[in-house]
This record gives structure tokens, C-alpha cells and sequence, in this order.
């Protein structure tokens, strides 16, 4: 019979599973696992340090559907428990690969380096056991294929961070390779056919019912399950469809039905809050994530509407819950309403402006609202842009990405510093995959002190070509709206990022410091920057006291409701 160590099954468990990367940084009681990696045909990239390497697992895991981190046991682990705490959110499947100390070094209880000094190794285990859909910390080998097998499952199903431990001893005792001829379903099963069946007839019946219908992409439910699908559903619907700030990047906004992103009054353009809030009647949600940043600090107003919320497990209308899966949905929903059905009620197609030269702002400064509408013309089809939590995130649904392009932003766990390690790991995907040509990341100089190391991962050749934007404006602008102008921890220390864009590799790459809006506006239609195959970093000085304008909005009706509960509260 053929046997396999208990390292090399769960390396061919990914391998199976699409897995072709694995990421990580090593450790004592990791090595000997990692020998084992490269032989079985899959590639390791070790990260600067772990937070930037759970960052990376999760942006490959957006592109290619699941992504592996390896760390040891301890401080490797909870140094990437931000990464791990961010995909759980935001429904990214990654496992955790822990390396523990050998079985008879737990037993003994005896205090070993690593530990927290009492003997205990359970520990870490339960920490991450909040932050995953399933743990196991594989102690017997005889069933440590099933224990594999059970958080891959999870894992996939759950689609949220599983995490398996794992030591020497274990990594290298022997199981029967018969194990592996159980396949793991690399999908969300369908849910019973007929009760699908029916929500589907409900859905169907309720759209049909509307007179001004309209479609908004969302970006919870595990967007990879489902995203795929949206432009051909958009096409066979013919009705306006929108997004949210964490659904933008899943559909083409070049479709003629494309109306731009709604997010209450952080919605752009102005009149897509007349569309949703006062002419719809009807709203099929894709993934729906009612957020604070997703919704423009809740200032949507949609008490008028049906509303069909499609979820992972489940469908919405109105108050009633029905059995259905989104990812099965949409196919049929699209199989629906393709040429037989007759056409649906529709609000007047008003299609988003066309992507048009901008005038220079007056001022000649980088202007936050000319940046966003100005990148619009810029960005290429195959790009895949990344951006990062704060201004460039509110300040991104003002442009306009061309048919083929695919991005989006960590909209619910907002984790600063997670755009850059995410790009590395979504550019080696990216390249793995052949599905785009060049990476975008849009990111905040404060965001970027947190993992500027992650440079040292994207400039190494690994995946596609990166275009760094670094957004200097001398600190967090977005907290200056929560807590004043003018308070100093919103100030940050000053570094020369180009500079630091070539420290950190030791290959070719460029870098542009940009003082106008002149210089940036030439440099984006300089046909060597645009075609360029080496790494290259912009870097644009702007105003600390700008924002994008649906920010600006935002947060000014926000300060107005809190002042007139305020008020409310003397009476």
C-alpha cells in the first residue's frame, strides 16, 4: 500500500485544491515542514515578516480562490493574526499552517521558547480558533487525514480562514496515500433542488412585479464564488445596476447599464441617489454588506424597497428568509431571463458619463476629486488595481475602470497597511493565472509605513508588474474628519518612498515624485511609464487638508445627525 508523509498529504491537499503558492515567513518548528514543499511542485515566497505574509495569502487567495500561510508556533502565528482576522471578515479562504513543537515536547510541560511560559500549548490554538471557520492541531497520524480533510472542508464551505498545527514529528510520520483519492469539492454545493427552485420562481415573480427594478453588486458573500457570473446576469436583467465601494471592481463598468457606486451620501455620482432611494422600487443585492463604509456611515434611505438579498447560504426578500445559495442563483436567474423572458420594467438607461479628458484643477495642486476621475483614462483593461483603506477608498469610486479590469479595496475589516502586502500575493495569482497584465496599488503613506516591506515581495519579479501610487499629504486624513485638523498623532514621519521603492529590491524599478497635477498629468500619458516591465513607484504630493468630496459629504451629514441627537438629548 503507498504511503505518504502527513507533510507532503497536506501539501497535495493544496496542490489539488489550486493552491500553487505558499507563502510565509520560517521558524524552528516549521523547517522541517517546509523542506517539503518545493519537491511536491508547489513554490514558496517568504514574506518580510508574518503580518505582511498573511496580507499576501489573502490577496492571493482573492484572485486564485484560496490562499496558504505557513508561520511557527507563537510569535509567528499572533504577528499574523490582523492578516488572518481580516479574511475571516471579509470571507477570504486561507489556511493557517502553524509549526508546532514535537507531541512528547507538549506532553512533557515543560517551558519551551515560544510558549507564554506555563506550560500550556493550547493557547494559540483557541486565539485563532475566534479568527477561523475550524481548527486541529494534529497530535496522531492515524487521523490526521481526516483532521486535514475536515478543515479544508470548512474551509471552502464556510469560505473563511481555516488553521491545522502541525510538528516534525507528525510532518513526517506515514499515512496510507489511499486518502488522497477522496477528492475535496472545490465549490459551494448547490442547496436542495427544489427549495432552490422555488426561491428561484420567488425571485423571478417579485422582479417581475417591479416597475423600476434595479441590480446593485455588493461585495460580501465571498465575492469569488459568485463574481464571475455578475456581467452575464447584468446583460440578461437589462436594468441599471450599480455597486457598493466593496463591490466595486467585481463588474464591468463599461456596460451601458452601469450607474456608478451607491453608499448613501458617499454615493458618486450625486444622481445615483435619486436612482436608488427615490425612483427604485425593487433592489436585487448581490452579496449585500450594510457597513458603516459601505453605506456612507448609514446615511442610505431604503425603507421604500423590496429588497432581495442574496446571500452565500441564503436569499432575502422583504422579511422572508429563503433557502438558495448565490452562487447557484445567479446562473439560473441568468438562464431565466436570456432572450426567452420578456423584458423587465425598466428606469431609464441613463448611462454613466463617458470617460472624457479632464481639465487641469486651477490650482495646479493634485487635487483628491481630479485624481480619481483623472486615473479613470489611466488605468488599462487587465489591470488589477488594489486600494488601500482610507481616502484612496472613498476616492476610487469616483473612477471608472475599463472592461477587463478587476480590484477592490478592504472595505469592513479596514486594516491599514493591508493593500500593499495583499498586492504582493494577489500579483503572483495574477501571474500564475495569466488573467491580468499589470498591478495598481493605490495606497496612503501612513498605510504604507505599516508593511512597506512588502515591496521587497512585489518588486521581485515573483508576478505581474506593479505601478505604486503613494498618497503624501503629511498624514491620516481620514481621521483628521473623526477627530480635528489640526491634532498631532494624525501627523506621521516623513520618508522619501521612491527612494525607499529601489532600497528595497535589488532589480531595476523607477520612481516619480509629483508636485502638480501637470507633472502627474504628463507622467500618466508618457508612453514609456505606460508600457513599462519594471516596478515603478509615483509618489504625489498633495494638500493634508483634502478629501474627496462624497467624504467631505459623508461625514458632514454624519456630524449633522450626531449634532441634532445631541440636541435632541438636552430637551
Amino acid at each position: 500500500m503507498p504511503e505518504v508523509l502527513v507533510g507532503e498529504y497536506l501539501f497535495l491537499r493544496l496542490k489539488e485544491l489550486g493552491i500553487h503558492t505558499v507563502f510565509g515567513v520560517p521558524g524552528d518548528f516549521e523547517l522541517a515542514l517546509l523542506d517539503l514543499i518545493e519537491p511536491l511542485g508547489l513554490k514558496w515566497v517568504g514574506a518580510p515578516n508574518e503580518l505582511v505574509g498573511a496580507y499576501a495569502a489573502d490577496g492571493y487567495a482573492r484572485v486564485n480562490g484560496m490562499g496558504a500561510l505557513v508561520t511557527t508556533f507563537g510569535p509567528g502565528e499572533l504577528s499574523a493574526l490582523c492578516g488572518i482576522g481580516g479574511a475571516y471578515c471579509e470571507s477570504v479562504p486561507i489556511l493557517h499552517i502553524v509549526g508546532y513543537p514535537t507531541v512528547p515536547a507538549q506532553k512533557s510541560g515543560k517551558i519551551l521558547h515560544h510558549t507564554l511560559g506555563d506550560g500550556k500549548f493550547d493557547h494559540y490554538q483557541r486565539i485563532s480558533s475566534e479568527l477561523s471557520c475550524a481548527t486541529a492541531v494534529l497530535d496522531d497520524p492515524t487521523t490526521a487525514p481526516a483532521e486535514i480533510d475536515r478543515v479544508l472542508t470548512a474551509m471552502i464551505y464556510n469560505s473563511k480562514p481555516g488553521y491545522i498545527g502541525i510538528s516534525e514529528d507528525i510532518a513526517y510520520a506515514k499515512v496510507s496515500a489511499e486518502y488522497l483519492n477522496t477528492k475535496i469539492p472545490r465549490t459551494l454545493n448547490p442547496s436542495a433542488p427544489d427549495s432552490e427552485a422555488a426561491t428561484v420562481t420567488k425571485i423571478v415573480s417579485t422582479l417581475e412585479s417591479a416597475k423600476a427594478p434595479v441590480l446593485i453588486v455588493d461585495g460580501g458573500a465571498a465575492r469569488s464564488d459568485w463574481g464571475r457570473h455578475t456581467d452575464a446576469l447584468i446583460q440578461a436583467l437589462k436594468i441599471p445596476f450599480l455597486t457598493t465601494g466593496l463591490g466595486k471592481g467585481i463588474a464591468d463598468e463599461t456596460s451601458p447599464y452601469y450607474h456608478g457606486v451607491y453608499g448613501g451620501e458617499g454615493s458618486y455620482p450625486r444622481d445615483v441617489i435619486n436612482t436608488v432611494e427615490q425612483q427604485a422600487d425593487c433592489i436585487l443585492w448581490l452579496g449585500n454588506c450594510p457597513s458603516d463604509f459601505n453605506t456612507g456611515i448609514f446615511t442610505e434611505h431604503l425603507n421604500h424597497c423590496t429588497i432581495i438579498d442574496l446571500q452565500r447560504f441564503s436569499v432575502k426578500i422583504g422579511e422572508t428568509k429563503y433557502d438558495g445559495r448565490i452562487n447557484h442563483i445567479i446562473p439560473l436567474l441568468t438562464l431565466i431571463f436570456t432572450d426567452t423572458h420578456p423584458p423587465l420594467a425598466q428606469l431609464p438607461i441613463s448611462p454613466f458619463r463617458q470617460i472624457l479628458p479632464i481639465a487641469l484643477p486651477e490650482s495646479n495642486k493634485i487635487e483628491q476629486d481630479w485624481l480619481w476621475s483623472r486615473l479613470s483614462s489611466y488605468l488599462h483593461p487587465g489591470d488589477l488595481v488594489i486600494t488601500e483603506t482610507g481616502t484612496a477608498q472613498v476616492g476610487i469610486n469616483s473612477t471608472r475602470f475599463p472592461s477587463g479590469c478587476h480590484g477592490w479595496t478592504q472595505s469592513v475589516y479596514g486594516s491599514i497597511g493591508y493593500a500593499a502586502g495583499a498586492s504582493a500575493g494577489a500579483a503572483i495569482a495574477a501571474k500564475e493565472s495569466g488573467t491580468y497584465q499589470r498591478l495598481v496599488l493605490i495606497t496612503g503613506e501612513g498605510s504604507l509605513q505599516l508593511t512597506i516591506q512588502a515591496f521587497s515581495m512585489l518588486n521581485q519579479g515573483y508576478g505581474i508588474t506593479p505601478v505604486v501610487f503613494v498618497l503624501n499629504n503629511s498624514g491620516y486624513t481620514i481621521e483628521r474628519y473623526f477627530c480635528g485638523w489640526t491634532a498631532k498623532y494624525n501627523d506621521i514621519p516623513m520618508w522619501d518612498y521612491t527612494a525607499l521603492f529601489k532600497a528595497l529590491t535589488t532589480g531595476t524599478t523607477k520612481g516619480f515624485k509629483v508636485r502638480t497635477a501637470g507633472e502627474l498629468d504628463g507622467l500618466l500619458d508618457e508612453k514609456e511609464f505606460n508600457e513599462a516591465e519594471y516596478p515603478q513607484c509615483v509618489e504625489m504630493m498633495m494638500d493634508r487638508f483634502d478629501a474627496p468630496a462624497a467624504m467631505k459629504r459623508t461625514f458632514e451629514v454624519k456630524k449633522a445627525r450626531e449634532a441634532a441627537q445631541a440636541a435632541v438629548g438636552e430637551e
